[in-house]
């Protein structure tokens, strides 16, 4: 049965951010509580996978295994991991049905390069994790201002108790 699949690259503990840290200097000028913001890759991939697939393609083809990790992204974390007190609004952000992804075809032929042919198609996003806001719609006017263009790019805000 075909399903969707969503994976998540993030930086390791301790390792920087750069695309974080310099949106987060940008972003301050406009917004000032925002004290910190997290960066990660998404892939969406639309098949049928087994976890040792999912694995496989997450270790071998997408994350840098000396600086990053894969996780299942389906569900965004509210929270800074480890630090249940530090609430976060995550904002993903996707290229739109019928605009060329052409990461997302690039991964796609790597991911028959590893002799998974069961993915029909992939397409990649970015997640943005904003601390020190707590109001989606902060994260909204950021999204606007910095991160989307609405005639290419969709997007989906996640609060710590719903998703906007």
């Amino acid at each position: 049965m075909e399903g969707t699949y969503i994976i998540e690259v993030v930086h390791k503990p301790g390792v920087v951010d750069p695309l974080g840290n310099g949106l987060s200097k940008n972003v301050h000028h406009v917004i000032k509580g925002v004290k910190k913001i997290e960066t990660a890759p998404l892939y969406r991939l639309m098949g049928n996978l087994s976890q040792a697939e999912l694995s496989r393609i997450g270790s071998d083809l997408l994350a840098d295994p000396v600086i990053q990790t894969c996780r299942d992204a389906a569900v965004p974390c509210a929270h800074e991991p480890g630090k249940s007190n530090k609430p976060a609004v995550s904002v993903d952000v996707w290229y739109k049905h019928g605009v060329t992804d052409a990461v997302g075809e690039s991964v796609l032929k790597g991911i028959r390069d590893l002799n998974i042919n069961s993915v029909r198609e992939v397409r990649t996003g970015m997640r943005y994790r904003f601390y020190g806001i707590k109001d989606s719609s902060e994260a909204g006017k950021i999204t606007l201002a910095f991160l989307a263009n609405p005639l290419i790019h969709e997007w989906t805000i996640h609060s710590n108790s719903s998703v906007s």
